[in-house]
């Protein structure tokens, strides 16, 4: 529901407004105050209400009585939250692409979606806030122009952006501009001056966040009778930057990054047997491979199987799964472990080099243990 005097959503829970601080009359402990409202309250709240400048809704019922109103304001809205599903579904798509195609392991997909998520994300917050102001949203790409149409949201005259050549002043001015894009959106200056990463995209997402400032394509845009949607920018630039993604995977860098993440992943398992190792859950052929000295052996095909997780580790060159050993040499209450595992085309190992994957198998008559 919405609020009766500012136009803001409320809770229906609520007993007034938490924004101008109206009261909710359609909450049970405030229907004795609708016998208290005159007829001037009344003619005001409707007045208000038909403001186009101030009321974002079509109807209100204020003591029991439905007033309509014929507001443009609703023409201000722009679908924000449409345009970040969007970007969510593909990153998805992206994920999907990432994992069964190429196929990178969790880990390295996890990481270029979420980059690839931020950055879209953050040029989306861009499209928004600019399409709030009553630009389109590929204005802010365009050099120089979208400074102008930054300056003309934030202080209703573009060309103002010219005094950010100015050395020392125009970096002042422009901390001043930054402080008045929360103002014109109804926000604090100083969290967005202070905190952008934090209250950009709130301005940029939240339907509470409406324009409230003197921009001048933003009254044109009023007159136009029109209605923003971010569809179709969030799109193309999601889709852009998804074809970089892709392109991505063709790039010596590439092969440095999937070096990366297997070796991470590798690690995490040898760190995963090695807590195992000291919570006594492994038990051997012969011995303790806690408490008695000695050499143990943990072979494994399938590094999953070592992890208490439910996704599957594996190469991020191949996809293919992990297999080879653990050589844990035991002296008194240390221990030192070495691996040799392979995912079908190449070795990795802290000790033995010049390995064939063929050559990864457990020596024979030697002590094995395995997860009891």
């Amino acid at each position: 529901m919405f609020c009766p005097r500012c136009g803001a959503q409320i809770d229906p829970k609520q007993r007034y407004c938490m924004k101008c601080g109206a009261l909710n009359y359609d909450h049970p402990d405030n229907q004795k105050m609708k016998q208290y409202i005159t007829e001037e309250e009344f003619n005001k709240a409707n007045e208000e209400y038909n403001n186009p400048e101030k009321n974002a809704v079509e109807t209100v019922e204020i003591g029991g009585r439905t007033y309509e109103t014929k507001t443009a304001n609703k023409q201000k809205y722009v679908d924000t939250r449409a345009a970040l599903g969007l970007l969510l579904f593909i990153t998805i798509c992206l994920g999907a692409v990432y994992y069964f195609v190429f196929p990178y392991s969790i880990l390295m997909t996890l990481a270029l979606c979420l980059a690839f998520f931020l950055l879209s994300f953050w040029m989306l917050v861009n499209i928004c806030i600019y399409m709030k102001g009553g630009y389109s949203g590929f204005v802010s790409f365009i050099p120089f122009y979208s400074q102008y149409a930054l300056y003309d949201i934030a202080v209703g005259n573009g060309w103002m952006f010219l005094v950010s050549f100015i050395p020392i002043f125009g970096l002042i001015y422009a901390l001043y501009v930054n402080y008045q894009i929360g103002k014109v959106f109804g926000k604090s200056g100083l969290l967005t001056l202070f905190f952008p990463f934090i209250m950009l995209p709130i301005i940029a997402f939240s339907d509470s966040a409406a324009y409230q400032g003197d921009g001048r394509k933003f009254k044109k845009f009023l007159e136009k009778n029109k209605r923003r949607n971010t569809l179709a920018p969030a799109f193309v630039i999601s889709a852009l930057i998804f074809l970089v993604f892709l392109e991505f995977t063709q790039v010596s860098f590439a092969d440095d990054c999937a070096d990366y993440f297997t070796t991470k992943d590798i690690l995490s398992v040898k760190n995963k047997v090695s807590k195992d190792i000291e919570d006594g859950i492994y038990s051997c052929d012969k011995g303790d491979i806690v408490t008695i000295s000695g050499t143990y052996y943990i072979p494994f095909d399938d590094a999953t199987e070592l992890m208490d997780l439910p996704i599957p580790i594996r190469s991020s060159f191949n996809g293919n799964k992990f297999s080879g050993y653990f050589k844990v040499v035991v002296k008194g209450s240390h221990n030192t472990i070495t691996y040799a595992i392979t995912d079908g085309e190449d070795v990795y190992s802290n000790i033995y080099f010049g390995l064939e994957p063929e050559d990864v198998i457990v020596p024979k008559n030697v002590n094995t243990c395995k997860k009891s």
